[in-house]
């Protein structure tokens, strides 16, 4: 194990206007230290189980079940090296900051890897909902992900509340949306949406190469939330010096924004799909012209398009009401446009449908109506 000396400094650990708690603190420290290295180095045991969650959550993944990610991210110990890393680059613990980094990067590879390997070997092609969910990280990921990381560093520090860490880690995706990286890259242009349509040929949602490229920013949001939060809150509690959990969450913080004018684009196509759905679901209920009640929203995708917002929405609707949908269209493009303040291009997909209803009545009240 190291030596312990590595996390003290010329510095006294706590700096701040509590200085005479510095000897508990210093006392706190050493045993939050074995825990938290003992958690983040690697070992067999981190690899273990590692792999075996990322088997879980790509077969749970692949088969779109909610219950076996769930069971994924309970068993995956990937946070563990991400609060090390963050107590180590707080404590000034060069060793113990390099071994959590060497956990994290080489837990991300085999991950990654894994999830490839189980995509091949199942040969199942069938994008689901569950995949599909974590490629389009929004700015509400990197709050979950400040959150969740403040939970786990408290929860760290704190024996009495520690198994609030499982909770953290279904909060927070870590090895999901590695595994969907992976698995993104295994489908590439093979990718079938749940609707048996090509991805690559379902322009709302691009192919294999796109989903891995989306996941992987769900990834790095929430690494990034995570270490930021967590060394500002064991900077809080006296760990290390007091100045610097607010000058390194600060540069974290910083570095997000690389990230964070795509999450807060996402945001905004999210807020606009549920504004589609709002305005529809009103138009229909107050017995308006612009839709009708036998019309139903099968999917609303948003973006910008140098710079000017375009909205598809993909509709099924009755053949016989296809004669007004270019006076709808454009009256409910209007009404967008009003609502958001700005102009908005409309697209709308059409599915025709014919609705059949063919009724067979009971024996015994056929029989009667033949007297």
């Amino acid at each position: 194990m190291q030596n312990h000396q590595e996390t003290k400094s010329d510095q006294p650990l706590f700096n701040g206007p509590r200085g005479g708690a510095s000897s508990k603190v210093a006392k706190d420290s050493d045993l939050l230290f074995d825990q938290i290295e003992q958690a983040s180095v690697p070992s067999l045991n981190f690899y273990f189980m590692l792999g075996m969650a990322t088997a879980i959550a790509s077969f749970g993944l692949l088969s779109n079940s909610a219950p076996a990610i769930i069971g994924a991210m309970i068993v995956a110990p990937l946070m563990s090296p991400i609060v090390g890393f963050s107590f180590a680059a707080i404590m000034g613990a060069n060793g113990l900051a390099l071994r959590s980094l060497v956990s994290i990067l080489t837990g991300i590879a085999l991950v990654i890897g894994i999830a490839f390997a189980c995509t091949i070997a199942i040969g199942l092609r069938v994008v689901g909902s569950e995949i599909m969910a974590r490629t389009a990280p929004s700015t509400l990921d990197l709050l979950v992900a400040l959150c969740s990381g403040a939970v786990a560093a408290f929860a760290h520090s704190r024996i009495g509340i520690a198994n609030s860490i499982a909770g953290v880690a279904i909060a927070v995706a870590l090895v999901p949306p590695l595994s969907v990286v992976g698995i993104g890259l295994a489908l590439g242009d093979s990718a079938v949406s749940a609707q048996a349509i090509a991805m690559s040929d379902f322009h709302h949602q691009g192919n294999g190469t796109s989903m891995a490229g989306g996941a992987f920013l769900l990834f790095v949001t929430n690494f990034l939330g995570i270490v930021a939060a967590a060394m500002l809150v064991f900077g809080l509690q006296g760990y290390g010096h007091w100045r610097k959990p607010f000058a390194v969450a600060t540069v974290l913080t910083l570095a997000s924004f690389f990230v964070v004018d795509r999450l807060d684009r996402r945001l905004e196509i999210i807020f606009v799909e549920d504004l589609v759905k709002r305005l529809y679901v009103e138009a229909v209920n107050q017995n308006t012209e612009i839709v009708s009640e036998d019309s139903y929203i099968w999917q609303v995708r948003g973006e910008r398009v140098d710079g000017r917002l375009a909205v598809s929405v993909v509709l099924l609707g009755l053949r016989d009401n296809l004669d007004r949908v270019d006076t709808a269209a454009e009256t409910f493009r209007s009404l967008l446009a009003k609502q958001l303040g700005e102009e908005v291009s409309l697209r709308l997909e059409i599915i025709p449908i014919d609705v059949v209803v063919h009724e067979v009545s009971a024996p015994d009240q056929a029989a009667g109506s033949n007297r």
